[in-house]
């Protein structure tokens, strides 16, 4: 990953390829973006973004699929610029993770407004497919079938989540480069204020008693507080040197028991924020 690194930081044609090319493969291209971003402001990360959307503008006038997700991952990239250039201005995870929810509550509105055909003709299509399961499993009871606000906030989710994801890579590349061992040290002490982690905890306890429908929009109030808990399971494994099976452990539950695994990091992410449990555990290992 250095070596990719140090190639984008080249110059301006080496970046623009990386970002061009990097569609193929996950993070890539956001994270191209977002490490000229923050080396070299958003001026220089727009106009990377710019040859990243060159492929998506052909797969959205050359694909006779759904143009939307393709629109959605064009936002995504844009989003990039917008989240590194404001942790390079504020240089605070917590204000970076927060307008990033905002950003992408917006954009994900904004497809709601501008493209309501197709967010409705998106909506149709998956109604039709689970109505189609259903049939096909004989189902006693009907399954829940997202609809708009459910599709809205599971995208509003997913570009906060890339966005986050893709920008902790560019730091971590960055790191690499101008401050080795600087990323651990910064993920690892990432958390909240205690009065962001009760208003968000408060919010996502609340959006519990609304309809299965907004359930991606408390789940995307919870990202913040998802990845301040990630951020102390990686403190506490390489503070009391326990191994990388783990964070092993921890990945492997993430992908194959999501929502348990995600509830249980939320609350250790808050707990964090209130209690401080990194002071807490390093008095306790001094003792």
């Amino acid at each position: 990953m250095r070596a990719l690194a140090e190639f984008i930081m080249r110059g301006r044609a080496q970046a623009c390829i990386v970002a061009l090319l990097g569609n193929i493969f996950p993070f890539v291209s956001p994270a191209t973006i977002g490490l000229v971003t923050l080396r070299k402001g958003s001026a220089e990360g727009l106009l990377v973004s710019l040859w990243a959307v060159l492929p998506l503008i052909g797969t959205y006038y050359l694909s006779d699929g759904n143009q939307l997700l393709t629109l959605v991952s064009v936002a995504a990239l844009f989003m990039m610029v917008v989240a590194a250039n404001v942790l390079r201005v504020t240089t605070s995870w917590q204000w970076t993770m927060l307008l990033s929810v905002v950003v992408g509550v917006v954009v994900a509105l904004g497809f709601g407004w501008f493209f309501s055909a197709a967010i409705d003709q998106f909506v149709q299509d998956v109604s039709d497919m689970f109505e189609q399961i259903a049939e096909e499993q004989k189902l006693e009871e009907t399954p829940f079938i997202p609809g708009r606000q459910f599709i809205l906030g599971l995208m509003a989710w997913m570009l906060t989540l890339s966005a986050i994801a893709s920008l902790l890579v560019s730091r971590w590349w960055q790191a690499l480069l101008y401050n080795p061992g600087g990323f651990q040290q910064e993920f690892h002490g990432l958390r909240l204020d205690s009065s962001v982690a009760l208003l968000l905890i408060a919010a996502v306890l609340a959006g519990m008693y609304l309809p299965s429908e907004y359930k991606p929009w408390m789940q995307l109030l919870a990202v913040p507080l998802l990845v301040c808990g990630l951020a102390l399971v990686h403190h506490s494994i390489g503070f009391l040197k326990l191994g990388g099976q783990w964070l092993g452990l921890l990945y492997f539950g993430l992908v194959f028991a999501g929502s348990s695994t995600a509830l249980l990091l939320v609350g250790l992410g808050f707990a964090d924020s209130i209690l401080n449990l990194r002071a807490r555990l390093a008095a306790t290992k001094n003792r």
